[in-house]
């Protein structure tokens, strides 16, 4: 006769909690600038870049300059996440902790996620300008790359030239650091665009299998949540910034674990935060479309 559990052997439990897989830790925090505020929205007043006049004549007269202003807002966005948890979730027939301290946790990641997304979000979309925020501007088409047309027009070799030829056509700081935002089909079509040959191979390889994250002066950094159509074109969009050219502002920030006596002794878990982002200026930032296709 086979053994058998005797039906009075209790259950037990894991005492923590296995969050499944998902992303935890901010990515794209060391390439903004942030920013603190406290109210609805915020104002960034900017200043044209100015040029100085030859003086040809001793006790000129001075010329006065009046150099061009503009602004651009940032406005808050609120978010917030919360989980009950039924008194009878600390009484199982095993023993179980009562698994508050991963609930926040998972809050943690779902902000850093936040803060990631306000980011990408910032350098792709319309931007609020005018000194009472009356316009909204689109990043100009001179600062997007189109995805072009076929199978073989996911990121290419010749994608990333173009995008650092324009980044490098702006004039910014030579030190300033740049990052890629990409899916991790990107990575796998640049890995098959570089022939095997070629000198570029070994470090695209090792970019794809994330032994480096750096390649043509960029730094990759791979987000899964990036926009994509669902008109059947299947168009993701990709996107490159300079550091500098996206403010991140982070507001309140809240997390509470309370008795909810309404709801039979629950446990409440809640967690707020306020975030809010804008993109500074345009010419620091490159959109980039790759054609990305189901999977098979």
């Amino acid at each position: 006769m086979p053994d058998s559990i005797p039906s009075h052997y209790t259950t037990e439990f894991s005492t923590n909690w296995i969050h499944r897989t998902q992303q935890m830790k901010p990515r794209l925090a060391a390439f903004v600038e942030d920013d603190n505020y406290a109210g609805e929205r915020k104002r960034y007043d900017r200043l044209f870049k100015q040029n100085s006049r030859e003086r040809t004549e001793r006790k000129a007269a001075t010329t006065i300059t009046d150099p061009g202003t503009d602004s651009r807002w940032a406005v808050r966005r609120s978010f917030d996440l919360g989980n009950l948890l039924d008194q009878d979730d600390a009484k199982n027939l095993g023993a179980l902790v009562l698994p508050t301290s991963d609930y926040v946790k998972s809050h943690a990641a779902a902000y850093n996620r936040d803060c990631d997304d306000v980011a990408w979000m910032a350098a792709l979309d319309t931007v609020i300008t005018g000194f009472q925020a009356e316009n909204n501007d689109a990043l100009p088409s001179t600062q997007k790359i189109a995805a072009g047309a076929g199978p073989g027009t996911g990121l290419t070799l010749d994608k990333l030239l173009l995008a650092n030829e324009i980044l490098e056509g702006a004039d910014l700081e030579d030190e300033a650091e740049r990052v890629m935002v990409v899916s991790p089909r990107q990575l796998t079509n640049l890995l098959n665009s570089v022939e095997i040959k070629s000198a570029d191979y070994n470090t695209v390889r090792a970019l794809a299998h994330g032994s480096i994250d750096t390649f043509m002066g960029f730094k990759f950094v791979k987000n899964t949540r990036l926009r994509k159509t669902t008109d059947g074109t299947y168009l993701r969009t990709c996107v490159a910034w300079v550091k500098g050219a996206i403010k991140v502002m982070k507001g309140t920030q809240m997390s509470k674990i309370d008795l909810r006596p309404d709801k039979s002794y629950a446990t409440q878990v809640y967690s707020s935060w306020n975030l809010g982002a804008c993109r500074i200026y345009d010419e620091g930032v490159v959109q980039i479309d790759c054609y990305e296709p189901p999977t098979p």
